[in-house]
Parts: C-alpha cells; sequence; structure tokens
C-alpha cells in the first residue's frame, strides 16, 4: 500500500481556491445602492448569514450598533432566514399596526402541517377572517379576566403543591427544580 501525500501543487491550489472565495466573499459585502444608502448589512455569509455580526453576550447591542450604522430598518440573514429588523418607535408602529396583515402570517411547515391538524389552530393559521375570530374566541371566552380568576383556587392549591414538594426534596442530598417545575407546569 502507498501512503497518501500532498502534492505542492494541490496544496497551492486549494489555497488559492480559498483565497479566491474569501476575496468573492469580502468584496460582495462591500456592495451598497448608488445613493449611498444600504438595504441590508455587508458581508451576509454563504452558510451563517448575518449571525457573526450578532456575536458576543449581548446581541441587542450589536442590533443597536447595526442600526447606527445602517438605518432604523435592515434586513439580516439569520442563517437561510431574512428578518427585517426594526428599531425605531415610529417605523415598529407601521409595521405592527398599520401594515400588520403583511407580517403576521407564519409560513406552513410541513412537519406543522402533519402534526397539528393542518395549520387550523391560532398559532399556525395563516392571518385572516378565521384567525381573528380564534383570537377573538381565545380573548374573550378562555382569557377573559372572570375565566382566569376562576382558576385562581386551582394555581393556588397547585403552587403551595410545589413548595411542599421543593420543601420534602430538601431534606435529600440536591434538588432537581427544573424537573418539578416541568410538573408543575403540565400537571392537569
Amino acid at each position: 500500500m502507498t501512503s497518501f501525500e500532498l502534492d505542492s501543487t494541490l496544496v497551492l491550489l486549494c489555497l488559492v481556491f480559498m483565497v479566491s472565495c474569501f476575496a468573492v466573499v469580502v468584496r460582495g459585502s462591500g456592495s451598497g445602492r448608488k445613493d449611498g444608502i444600504r438595504a441590508v448589512p455587508p458581508g451576509p455569509l454563504p452558510i451563517i448569514g448575518n449571525l457573526h455580526k450578532l456575536g458576543g453576550a449581548h446581541p441587542h447591542r450589536s442590533l443597536q450598533a447595526l442600526a447606527r450604522r445602517h438605518g432604523p430598518l435592515f434586513l439580516l440573514r439569520l442563517g437561510s432566514v431574512p428578518a427585517v429588523v426594526v428599531s425605531s418607535a415610529s417605523l415598529a408602529e407601521a409595521v405592527l399596526r398599520t401594515h400588520d396583515h403583511v407580517f403576521c402570517s407564519r409560513p406552513q411547515q410541513y412537519t406543522v402541517r402533519g402534526t397539528l391538524n393542518g395549520c387550523r389552530d391560532i398559532a399556525f393559521s395563516p392571518y385572516g377572517e378565521k384567525w381573528r375570530q380564534i383570537r377573538h374566541i381565545a380573548v374573550v371566552h378562555l382569557l377573559s379576566m372572570k375565566r382566569v380568576d376562576s382558576f385562581r383556587a386551582l394555581r393556588v392549591e397547585e403552587v403551595a403543591r410545589f413548595v411542599r414538594r421543593i420543601h420534602a426534596a430538601t431534606s435529600r442530598e440536591g434538588v432537581n427544580v427544573s424537573e418539578l417545575i416541568i410538573d408543575l407546569t403540565n400537571t392537569r
């Protein structure tokens, strides 16, 4: 058997290819519109998009810096998903009130359609008259103050049981609070 050896021309060819790819990405990130206003932040990387611009412990500060640089309305690519970022109160009002019908529908994914009754619930149904009727029923009948107050005694009882379980578990060496919280939220 012969051992695999790298040919110097192959290494040089790979190096030239990588440098040219990097140059194309860097050159493409500097292109903007002719009037000097950029519609998107420069330099979305091919696979991760603009995720590298949100790095660090404080992504909200990264978004603030991008808003200062590119204006109150800009487009980020989070992976392959385009995301419109609105950082102005007046533009947010225009997006959320005036043009809400354009931005509020979610794409219907195949897995959601198959597992959640064909996207006919309040979370995944497309915006329209049916969605408004479902939301009206949920707000008026299920989430009204009177209805929520009717379950107050049950909530108090469940939280008291949760506290008793934590107190009983403190006699042991360790307490898995995450497991207890999951049990609390999933109890019927």
